[in-house]
C-alpha cells in the first residue's frame, strides 16, 4: 500500500509512506486498504489529513469510513473509481454532501493528480518488492 501527502496542491513527499501487507492473504482490496488505513490511523505521530482519497469505489470508500470510525476520526472521505466503461473517473462520497461534491468538481484535477501520484509511487514500491522476492 501507499500513502501519498499533498499540501496546497503540491506533492510532500517526505511524508510519503510505503506499506507492506501483513495480514491479508492472497488478493483482497478491501481487506488490504483496511489494513494499511488501521495502521497509518494506529500512528498517533503522524498529523490528520483534511481530506482522504481512496483510490477506489464505494466498497473501498465504505471500509475507509469503517476505519475512520473505529479510530473516531471524522475526515471527509472521496473515493475516485473507474466508470463503467474503464474510461471514465468516478468520484464517490456522502450523498447529500454538496461542500464535498463542491470539492470534487473544482479540485478534480488536483485529486486524480493525487491519485496518479501514488499510483506512481506504489507501482515502484512493488516494483521493487517483487524485484527483491525474485533474486531470493
Amino acid at each position: 500500500g501507499s500513502m501519498v501527502v499533498f499540501e496546497n496542491g503540491e506533492p510532500k513527499k517526505s511524508d510519503y509512506r510505503k506499506f507492506r501487507i501483513k495480514t491479508v492473504r492472497g488478493s483482497n482490496d478491501v481487506a488490504m486498504l483496511t489494513e494499511v488505513l488501521r495502521r497509518r490511523f494506529g500512528n498517533t505521530d503522524w498529523p490528520k489529513p483534511d481530506i482522504m482519497l481512496i483510490d477506489g469505489g464505494k466498497g473501498q470508500v465504505n471500509a475507509a469510513r469503517l476505519v475512520l470510525a473505529e479510530a473516531g476520526v471524522k475526515i471527509p472521505v472521496i473515493g475516485i473509481a473507474k466508470g463503467p466503461a474503464r474510461k471514465k473517473d468516478e468520484f464517490i462520497y456522502e450523498r447529500g454532501n454538496w461542500e464535498l461534491a463542491r470539492i470534487t468538481e473544482l479540485y478534480s484535477y488536483i485529486l486524480k493528480h493525487v491519485r496518479d501520484e501514488s499510483h506512481r509511487f506504489a507501482i515502484r514500491y512493488h516494483r521493487r518488492v517483487r524485484g527483491r522476492e525474485f533474486l531470493d
